[in-house]
């Protein structure tokens, strides 16, 4: 084997070394269990939505595209393509696995391959050939900010439980302010990866390969793709028209410029013709901002660090006259702007445009003061103390956050056996067509994932008019009040629990229902249409 082969092996080994806390969270869900519960393998309970759109694909047929499958109609319009959705639902159909095994195994492939083009990153900018550049790795991926120590401390003073150490991190730290912890959601790490070889490619002046990549991103997420995108243009229309000596060719801009046009083009003029697609936007459109109190401990010290690289005119100018560090720089800027854009305009989930974002931007721009920064120490008395207490501290983030699953209340989505059974035979044949009105709402949940059928309130954000769907559901349970809409429709209606006959509401027998399945925990009863029209539509 040549040697170039053992590097590249030797590469891939670390990536997988590098990537494993981001299993603690997988091993806790499926071997700290919980008596009774099943895991299935979705550690977040927003994370089944990834990979019901992939089966949305393969659903009534294969399509290229898929339509929102949180809707409670069979006709939702397809309009919407991702190709990591599109590789979930592959795996899904020619495997038949079960689709949380399925999200799990693609995110391993996908953490892997994301932590072997962070290497690729790293190795470029700041480099690998010495032992500070090495433990600089670790903490480019594992290194976060002061967030769980200021959480400890303002415990401390106000007399709050200490547990609550993560009360600065949004959505308890679910939002990943650095970027190690991205590798822990399958989508995520794949954007990552597709975002780091973007940046690696203009670093090594391959612009067509750049370009191709970006238009994936964007094609893959709203987000992170409209962000390269704005980065990519501002970086290069400064180099074409402002600095001097750079070989950034024309080309590139006007390519740039092209893909954003596509780019809003279909996520805010073409999908905005659907009026499901306008009324889920609206409902997501969430002001979810960051703070300075969420910030300023995040990226106090890959903040710290930049600042050292920057501090005087003559390190700034010496700085910026390279082009990577302009992009670096711009980087940094252009995210910091989207991920607090309600200062300019209507928030829409600001915060998501963050996912580390800034952090990685601020660590490579401070990337070589840390490299000197551990250099130095061991030149001193009791440095190398002093350098595990750093490295300890810029470590505690994701150490703590991590190191917590074990004991955690909630470890991702389990089912009961008969939960299990319940979706097992909902997604038989016999209930193809049919609207599921679910009292417990997981069932409604998890339809998407599990079955081919639809349920009348599934997602609080994806699901069209979701807040009204929700109250009609519930009004249905609680109040006995059935809509005359669902006439036309074939209904699957969950009840929790066992349901002696005496105890049928009304509504029920009105209709002729039929039970068709019971245990000891839910009792469903089929629900024919009345209209012969709506039954001709539903087997069409």
């Amino acid at each position: 084997m040549s040697g170039r082969k053992r590097m590249s092996l030797r590469y891939w080994f670390l990536s997988f070394l590098l990537i494993t806390p981001a299993l603690i969270p997988y091993l806790t869900h499926y071997f700290i269990g919980i008596d009774g519960l099943v895991p299935t393998g979705f550690i977040h309970e927003d994370w089944v939505y990834y990979m019901a759109n992939g089966r949305e694909f393969f659903d009534e047929g294969f399509h290229l595209s898929y339509g929102n499958p949180f809707g409670p109609s069979y006709d939702m319009p397809r309009i919407y393509f991702q190709p990591l959705m599109l590789l979930l639902g592959t795996v899904w159909r020619v495997t038949g696995w079960d689709p949380g095994v399925v999200f799990v195994l693609v995110g391993f492939v996908a953490a892997v391959v994301c932590a072997r083009v962070a290497i690729a990153l790293y190795r470029e900018v700041i480099g690998l050939e010495s032992w500070a550049q090495r433990l600089g790795l670790v903490t480019f991926f594992w290194g976060g900010g002061v967030l769980a120590i200021a959480g400890f401390v303002y415990n401390v003073v106000t007399h709050e439980p200490l547990i609550r150490v993560f009360r600065f991190e949004p959505e308890a730290g679910w939002w990943f302010l650095n970027f190690g912890r991205n590798l822990i959601l399958p989508t995520e790490a794949t954007y990552h990866a597709l975002f780091f070889a973007c940046i690696l490619f203009v670093l090594r002046n391959q612009y067509r390969a750049a370009a191709l990549f970006a238009l994936l991103l964007s094609i893959s997420h709203p987000f992170t793709g409209l962000e390269l995108l704005m980065i990519l243009c501002v970086w290069s229309f400064v180099e074409v028209f402002l600095a001097r000596g750079t070989n950034v060719p024309r080309g590139f801009l006007y390519t740039c410029c092209l893909l954003v046009a596509l780019h809003v083009g279909y996520y805010l003029v073409f999908l905005n013709r659907f009026p499901e697609h306008r009324i889920v936007v609206e409902q997501w459109a969430q002001p979810w901002v960051l703070r300075p109190q969420n910030f300023i401990p995040a990226y106090l010290i890959v903040g710290a660090l930049a600042f050292l690289e920057l501090r005087r005119i003559d390190r700034l100018h010496a700085f910026l006259a390279l082009p990577r560090n302009r992009l670096f720089l711009l980087w940094f800027l252009v995210v910091f702007l989207l991920a607090n854009h309600q200062i300019f305009i209507r928030p829409v989930q600001p915060v998501h445009f963050e996912r580390g974002y800034i952090w990685t931007a601020l660590f490579l721009i401070g990337g070589q003061q840390l490299i000197r920064l551990f250099a130095g120490l061991t030149r001193r008395r009791f440095g190398v103390l002093g350098m595990i207490l750093f490295v300890a501290v810029f470590l505690s983030d994701n150490a703590l956050w991590l190191g917590v699953f074990p004991v955690r209340t909630f470890k991702g989505i389990r089912l009961t056996e008969d939960q299990a059974s319940l979706l097992n035979w909902m997604n038989s044949k016999e209930n193809n067509g049919s609207v599921i009105l679910a009292q417990h709402n997981l069932i409604g949940y998890l339809a998407p994932v599990y079955t081919s059928l639809r349920a009348w309130w599934c997602h609080p954000y994806i699901t069209p008019y979701a807040k009204q769907r929700w109250d009609e559901q519930k009004s249905l349970f609680v109040e006995d009040k059935f809509l005359q809409q669902w006439d036309s429709l074939r209904l699957l209606v969950v009840f929790v629990g066992a349901m002696p006959d005496e105890r049928k509401p009304q509504w029920l027998i009105d209709r002729a229902a039929e039970r068709v399945w019971q245990s000891s925990s839910y009792t469903v009863f089929r629900i024919n249409p009345r209209s012969a029209a709506s039954e001709a539509f539903i087997n069409r």
